[in-house]
């Protein structure tokens, strides 16, 4: 059993470190070419499913979202204004509106209320690096993101505990009570922080000294992860609100130290994240996948309504801010890649027996297709349109 575990760390290692050349050889999003190198390797037999595997891809699971949480200063989502959060409140009663009604119309399970409006920043963040910052649609579709993920967190939330629980039981209810006063509590915290450091602003330098031969930084940041990991834990709410609240944390009231948030990046990015979304891909065994041509289509059924729903959204609440088709579609489709969720959403379904075995297959396959045809057609509609622009003018 070591030795197993020995091979399959040093097979999970290779495929981290062989990834990103993959990614860019057949031009791929990077999350994308990890999951295909999982299902291969499992596929092939070189990679075998273990307990320990299981642990590490969970907490890689749990550093993705406390990396994403560090994406939310708080400070600045404050400076936004009203017209923003109607605009965002109006979009999301759309996305889940339309969500409903296609589970009802088609008779799918209650997990899909959940999952079509699923988003996640990840994608949208390397697409601000290929594209620049000056996009509207991307940093329209960023910061919809964020708070995309927030709902998409308290929606796991509210699925496990209806699945769990049933819709009728108090069970249900009394973990939505501690989920609202856990928010709240949070909440208030945060304004005594912030209340605190503007009285007392060298207090954070206790926790964070500027510069340390003893990396307190990053000690203090594991500490809080692995603390409101466990809250949360013992509260019986959904882990991944402990590591994003963590995250938050960190960027709200520790943004001075930029190099500490760089190193947090690189370990996760280099070595946590990848080896979650391998695991992922371990998980889809491409044996049954590929006998059961039903599987492929199912996942191609789910791309669609989950683009259909932002289409129709984005262009409802959108197009008049956009003032042009072609910026409301490459927001629809910036924003419909959610791959981290969308996995994390469906290994929820699975675990909870909310979907089958074919139906976690689709979500997967759904997951990496999203990450390949949305990044090309991305590139297709961003370059063709400019490039006819160019053209046009005198």
């Amino acid at each position: 059993m070591e030795e197993l575990n020995l091979v399959n760390f040093a097979v999970l290692a290779f495929l981290i470190v062989i990834a990103p050349y993959i990614g860019r050889l057949f031009k791929i999003p990077i999350i994308v070419s990890e999951m295909v190198l999982g299902a291969l390797a499992f596929y092939s037999g070189i990679l075998k499913n273990s307990h320990e595997l299981e642990i590490l891809a969970q907490i890689g699971f749990l550093y993705l979202m406390f990396l994403a949480g560090m994406e939310v200063d708080l400070r600045g989502f404050l400076q936004l204004g009203k017209r923003f959060y109607k605009r965002a409140f109006f979009y999301f009663v759309l996305l889940y509106g339309f969500a409903t009604v296609i589970v009802v119309v088609l008779n799918l399970p209650f997990l899909y209320i959940a999952t079509f409006p699923v988003m996640s920043v990840g994608v949208i963040i390397t697409l601000i690096r290929t594209y620049g910052k000056d996009n509207e649609w991307l940093n329209i579709a960023l910061k919809i993101g964020i708070v995309g993920e927030l709902v998409s967190i308290v929606a796991l939330v509210i699925v496990n505990g209806v699945y769990s629980y049933g819709l009728t039981s108090l069970s249900l209810y009394k973990t939505l009570g501690i989920l609202i006063g856990f928010i709240v509590v949070i909440a208030v915290l945060f304004r005594v922080g912030k209340i605190a450091i503007w009285w007392k602003p060298k207090l954070r330098l206790w926790f964070m000294p500027p510069s340390d031969s003893n990396s307190q930084d990053i000690r203090f940041s594991m500490m809080l992860f692995f603390v409101l990991i466990m809250v949360v834990g013992l509260l019986s709410l959904e882990l991944v609100l402990g590591a994003f609240l963590a995250g938050m944390i960190v960027a709200t009231f520790f943004a001075y130290k930029t190099d500490m948030i760089h190193k947090l990046n690189d370990v996760g990015f280099g070595f946590f994240v990848p080896a979650f979304f391998i695991h992922v891909g371990s998980t889809l065994d491409l044996t049954k996948v590929f006998a059961d041509y039903s599987v492929l289509v199912h996942g191609i059924l789910i791309i669609l309504g989950m683009l259909a729903i932002r289409m129709l959204s984005a262009t409802i609440v959108f197009k008049s801010y956009f003032k042009s088709v072609k910026n409301t579609m490459l927001y629809a489709f910036s924003d419909c890649m959610p791959l981290t969720f969308l996995v994390a959403t469906a290994s929820l379904g699975y675990s909870l027996e909310a979907i089958d075995e074919k139906t976690y297959y689709a979500f997967i396959i759904a997951a990496i297709l999203e990450g390949i045809l949305f990044n090309m057609a991305i590139k297709f509609i961003y370059n063709f349109k400019s490039h006819k622009i160019k053209q046009d003018k005198p």
